[in-house]
């Protein structure tokens, strides 16, 4: 029987289930005027190609690939086609909030092809780059490098120069901090070289910036996984402030060391964007927090199946008594206190972790280290001292799982306990435990750091562990809340994974009645709604609700409008990331009104300097009343606006 075109289609396109009907498309043509809803919710395939490492040169007609970084020569011709890149994060959701234009040319031209020295309106008319710019990978030649460094330059310069401290304050908006280890040296260095006036000349800045253009590219372009991070910020801190004016509606046990009220929140994306609210600096310790860290190097330097002939898989179920084992007779979980010292003895028999007591410790606390990027990480001796005092009920475990078999053969019980309750007397702060919690988050890899500290199996295990046994008796209530995996401690530290996006840390030692920081629950319980991170949310345009994502693709239309509301507000952030991503600044609207006749009509003088220095936009443009933005100027009374039109008028005239 002969398949129909259809079902040809269908086998061609393993994307077809996600487009639209025709019915439906015609309704969104209707009601959103023209934007294609066939193409929103399919991949861009020539993205993935791009940041494999491979530009398609079709400037020369020719479907060449070339590969960054490597020689011409017939055997690199015959080479495999790279791996996907981040291959082990399956998991990262799309990110929705990407400006500039998707549909522009895919050309990548030749570095020597081009000079050093770009002006404004050179840049505006290279469209055929833009695309090779945006998606510029790390390894490619030192040329396209400095050809993306020019471009940066050209949309910050101000005759000729750079202010320093207006191009890292766009960076620092985007998410990313001073202290960030991929920026702190290109910082560093431009502070040094800067004149007395704050500014660089171009080869200054090409000096700093080269070696992480493709880093800062992506920052101002917004293709993180939180691309507009100041609403993002904004409303996390209203959930903090909202949080923190709660009060207990059962509270089981009064903090000790006179913490009461204490609250931090930290926040790290897996692009590395960083948020910390209230007392986040203060030292908290792990406590069970680290459990599910042990899990997870044993599984790592184990392997799951041999972890798991010691302790069981099922989820969190307060008995009656903690001296109870599952009919095979292992713990219930690695989450339990039973669990928690099976796992820990299985830790001696991992060779990579050194053979002596000492060394043990130091090999785990290493790997903590290596998840927060090295970040405040260490053990608090006097916690260490008043649990080694009060450690008889683990001691009584350790008997009960000795008499019934439980740990592996060759296993000193004294030094696993030495080392469980080393691990739960870890010291860190928010903010490296959510450096900690968002390299989990990214399947094992530092996002700071670029580090693979754990392999994604371990790390999938340990969050799935999490899901179902992490919050204690609380956890069926708040993975039906959140379905995202967290980790709550005695000592008020809440750790909370989102799989491809984020982790965070909250900090509180009021504690609820299942043992839980009830203002960090609460926090978790708010953002999960307010940013639709359940994994059973569905994100469309329709829903009116505050999202950090939204639609990736952008028609011609749709874009022109995002611009000109850009210029409306005098939004030059936002005109900046549409132009670094490749939009046509100087488009025209039905009348012919381009952002310079809204801007000057809005008497926006900084959105004007930008698109006429930076963007090369034309002073002397029509609109289909034949009005220049001079003349819009002029019309809503804008003296100074009507002062800097007059003059850049006056310069196009004299170079005409």
């Amino acid at each position: 029987m002969e398949k129909s075109p259809s079902q040809d289609h269908s086998e061609e396109n393993p994307y077809l289930c996600f487009q639209r009907t025709p019915s439906l498309r015609r309704k969104w043509r209707k009601r959103y005027g023209g934007l294609d809803g066939n193409k929103l919710l399919e991949p861009n395939k020539e993205d993935d190609i791009r940041e494999n490492g491979a530009l398609t040169d079709t400037h020369q007609g020719s479907p060449l690939v070339r590969h960054a970084g490597s020689q011409e020569t017939a055997s690199a011709a015959n080479a495999p086609s790279p791996a996907p890149r981040n291959a082990f994060q399956s998991q990262k959701p799309v990110n929705f909030v990407t400006p500039g234009s998707t549909g522009s040319p895919s050309l990548a031209i030749n570095g020597s092809q081009r000079s050093a020295g770009l002006n404004g309106e050179q840049i505006r008319n290279a469209n055929p780059f833009w695309h090779s710019v945006s998606r510029l990978d790390p390894q490619q030649g030192h040329g396209k490098r400095k050809m993306a460094a020019d471009v940066l330059f050209e949309s910050f310069a101000s005759e000729g120069r750079v202010n320093m401290t207006q191009f890292f304050e766009a960076v620092w908006k985007s998410g990313i901090v001073k202290s960030d280890p991929r920026i702190k040296d290109c910082y560093l260095l431009m502070k040094k070289l800067q004149e007395t006036d704050g500014t660089v000349d171009r080869n200054t800045f090409h000096r700093c910036v080269t070696g992480v253009v493709s880093f800062i590219l992506k920052a101002l372009q917004g293709r993180f996984v939180i691309p507009d991070f100041s609403t993002f910020t904004e409303e996390t801190q209203k959930l903090f402030l909202k949080s923190k004016q709660l009060a207990p509606v059962m509270q089981e046990q009064a903090p000790v060391n006179g913490d009461s009220g204490k609250w931090g929140v930290s926040i790290c994306t897996v692009d590395g964007q960083r948020l910390s609210v209230g007392d986040c600096a203060d030292p908290c310790v792990l406590r069970e927090i680290s459990w599910p860290l042990i899990y997870g190097i044993a599984v790592d330097q184990l392997g799951a199946d041999y972890v798991h002939r010691y302790v069981g898989l099922e989820e969190f179920s307060k008995y009656e008594s903690a001296f109870t084992l599952t009919k095979q007779g292992v713990p219930h979980s690695p989450l339990t206190q039973t669990g928690a010292i099976i796992t820990a003895s299985l830790l001696q028999l991992a060779a990579r972790l050194g053979a002596e007591e000492d060394e043990k410790y130091e090999s785990v606390l290493n790997v903590f280290r290596k998840l927060c990027n090295k970040e405040h990480a260490n053990l608090n001796c006097t916690s260490y001292q008043t649990l080694r005092k009060d450690s008889i009920a683990l001691h009584a475990l350790s008997f009960y799982l000795q008499e019934k078999k439980c740990f592996p053969e060759s296993v000193d019980i004294n030094t696993t306990l030495d080392l469980l309750l080393q691990c739960s007397s870890t010291e860190v702060t928010c903010e490296s435990g959510a450096a900690m919690a968002a390299t989990l988050a990214n399947g094992g890899l530092c996002p700071l750091s670029g580090d693979q500290v754990l392999c994604p199996s371990s790390t999938r295990n340990m969050l799935s562990m999490m899901q179902v046994a992490g919050m204690k008796d609380y956890s069926r209530i708040f993975h039906f809340k959140t379905s995202v995996p967290a980790m709550s401690s005695q000592s008020g530290g809440l750790l909370m994974v989102v799989p491809g996006v984020l982790g965070l840390m909250c900090w509180s030692p009021d504690l609820d009645a299942f043992g839980n920081s009830w203002k960090s629950v609460h926090f978790c319980e708010e953002l999960v709604l307010t940013f639709q991170l359940h994994s059973f949310d569905v994100r469309t345009p329709f829903r009116q609700v505050v999202a950090y994502r939204q639609w990736k693709a952008e028609s011609e239309g749709y874009q022109i409008m995002n611009v000109l509301l850009a210029a409306y507000k005098g939004d030059v952030q936002s005109l900046r990331r549409y132009f670094l991503s490749g939009a046509d600044l100087n488009a025209v609207d039905y009348d012919a009104r381009s952002a310079l006749h809204v801007a000057a009509s809005e008497g926006h003088v900084e959105v004007i300097k930008f698109l006429i220095e930076n963007a090369g936009a034309n002073p002397l443009a029509n609109d289909r009343w034949g009005n220049t933005a001079l003349q819009e100027a002029v019309r809503s009374n804008h003296v100074q606006t009507v002062q800097l039109l007059k003059k850049y008028q006056e310069q196009r005239e004299v170079s005409l």
